[in-house]
């Protein structure tokens, strides 16, 4: 194949995955910007309700204004004022009139953990930290178990498949519900998730395709 073939036919793969994404329906599920409690290294769950940082608003700013072609029918997000705010910046970048708050989005619950420094955590109960970082499904006293997370998560994802039939329509979450996701689609045992890293502002591209869910894009960083 010629270098003139290679670039016809690269291009033609990419306008057949524009046009098939145009007729799906896609969610982006994204974490909030930057908090004040991931400044100072603290697990909040249900306790503790911080703003943003500036950065975390300059951060969710650049990341909406990259999606602005994009035809965004709705924005939903955890009712927390992190993943709020965060929300409120992308309508107004967006021009999107309202934001939905669904608790099927909140943090997960992390019960005894929960207001704590992980540095606090690491020196006096780290048997209790340790084997919740290595197997999710072993939370803390009063805290969810990762799968639970997924359940509620699978099920804000059937409501949207069934309210909108194709487009985009943007999530704001936080880190434990993206990795639950990327572990529910993927059918991965909940251990991996120590493997998996979002940072704030990173996301999960989900497509509905042929009635089930598949990851299109992980993890998206803007550059």
């Amino acid at each position: 194949m010629t270098f003139h073939h290679r670039i016809h036919s690269l291009i033609h793969d990419k306008i057949k995955d524009l046009r098939r994404r145009q007729l799906t329906l896609s969610i982006f599920l994204v974490r909030h910007g930057e908090s004040e409690a991931n400044t100072r290294n603290m697990i909040v769950s249900d306790r503790f309700d911080p703003q943003l940082t500036e950065r975390g608003r300059q951060d969710t700013k650049s990341l909406a204004q990259k999606w602005l072609e994009q035809p965004v029918h709705a924005i939903y997000a955890s009712p927390l004022a992190r993943t709020m705010e965060t929300a409120q910046i992308w309508a107004d970048s967006l021009h999107i009139d309202t934001v939905h708050s669904d608790d099927r989005l909140h943090e997960i619950h992390l019960g005894a953990f929960d207001g704590h420094l992980i540095d606090d955590l690491v020196q006096n109960q780290f048997q209790d930290y340790d084997r919740w970082k290595l197997d999710p499904e072993s939370p803390p006293q009063d805290g969810e178990k990762l799968s639970a997370v997924w359940e509620r998560m699978h099920e804000f994802l059937l409501m949207v498949s069934q309210r909108y039939e194709k487009g985009l329509v943007i999530g704001i979450t936080h880190a434990d519900c993206l990795k639950a996701v990327t572990l529910g689609i993927l059918r991965a045992p909940w251990t991996s998730a120590q493997y998996v890293h979002f940072a704030n502002v990173a996301g999960l591209l989900v497509e509905h395709l042929d009635d089930h869910f598949q990851l299109h894009a992980l993890p998206l960083i803007p550059l």
